[in-house]
């Protein structure tokens, strides 16, 4: 979590809608490094949580960002540390410059202090600009790829990871966050499933089955983990997929429900009117109007 000053607040009357997401870090390196896809303004990152750590560092601009619906306000120099399988989302409404950096979790296995779990925080203070200093570093070296500035990253990098260890580490961890992390553990593993076999006929019973849970049971563990049902999950995977297709522009609307795991178009047509508010046919109108 970060420091920032600003009290958190609850996000009212935001549905509680998480997904997994899947980081894979770059070619070559034990890490993930990139500009924040929303530094265009007027985008939102719907809530979702990963196994890895995650740092957002807002060099110009800002942004709004919710942990477990708290919300910080982030500024130029602020940055946010993203706990493994914390659940977080982010408005960025004006254009910014923000450095996400992604580490997967096994990096920190020597410092677990519970069973595949390390917590990290912070307060403000002088530390706080030499890591901020440290990721602008490492981005620089990235962008400009010099001679040997693969030797360089990962100099960086480790010195990023010593800071993280050191100072941000807490050992004093309320065992309902412990509780927590497992459960989203395991439906890290499930929902990986589920997006690899969105396009089979994916029931709540064929899925509890195969990770040995009652049905009954891994309902629950959606409901109060995920805060969505499990169909409504199965859903929000396959409309996401719809609407890769649709930009693709390579498949009628009929195609594009059947190869998404919809029994039609009429049934992509109520999901996606309910999810985005309006028809496949009218997105796809504004996003190609060319077509």
């Amino acid at each position: 979590m970060s420091w920032i000053s600003r009290k958190p607040e609850c996000r009212k009357g935001t549905p509680m809608q998480f997904s997994h997401e899947l980081i894979v870090p770059e070619t070559g390196f034990p890490f993930k490094i990139f500009i924040f896809e929303g530094n265009t303004g007027n985008y939102h990152r719907d809530k979702h949580w990963h196994r890895s750590i995650e740092i957002f560092a807002v060099c110009i601009g800002e942004l709004e960002f919710y942990i477990d619906d708290r919300k910080w306000h982030l500024e130029a120099g602020n940055f946010m540390i993203v706990n493994s399988n914390e659940v977080h989302s982010i408005d960025s409404p004006l254009p910014n410059e923000t450095i996400v950096l992604q580490i997967p979790l096994k990096l920190f296995e020597d410092y677990f202090t519970g069973e595949q779990f390390i917590w990290f925080s912070h307060e403000p203070g002088k530390r706080d600009e030499r890591f901020m200093e440290l990721i602008r570093e490492l981005y620089r070296v990235y962008r400009k790829k010099a001679c040997g500035y693969d030797l360089k990253m990962k100099s960086i990098f480790y010195q990023i990871m010593y800071l993280l260890v050191k100072d941000y580490r807490l050992t004093d961890v309320e065992e309902s966050f412990v509780r927590k992390n497992k459960k989203l553990n395991k439906l890290s593993a499930i929902t990986s499933y589920m997006k690899e076999n969105y396009m089979a006929d994916l029931t709540l019973e064929e899925v509890a089955r195969i990770f040995d849970y009652s049905p009954n049971y891994l309902s629950r563990m959606f409901r109060k983990y995920a805060g969505i049902t499990f169909k409504s999950y199965v859903q929000s995977i396959r409309l996401g997929y719809a609407v890769k297709d649709l930009d693709s522009g390579s498949y009628n609307i009929t195609e594009v429900a059947l190869r998404n795991g919809f029994s039609g178009s009429k049934a992509l047509a109520r999901a996606f009117q309910k999810k985005y508010g309006m028809l496949p046919s009218e997105y796809r109108e504004k996003q190609n109007p060319s077509l």
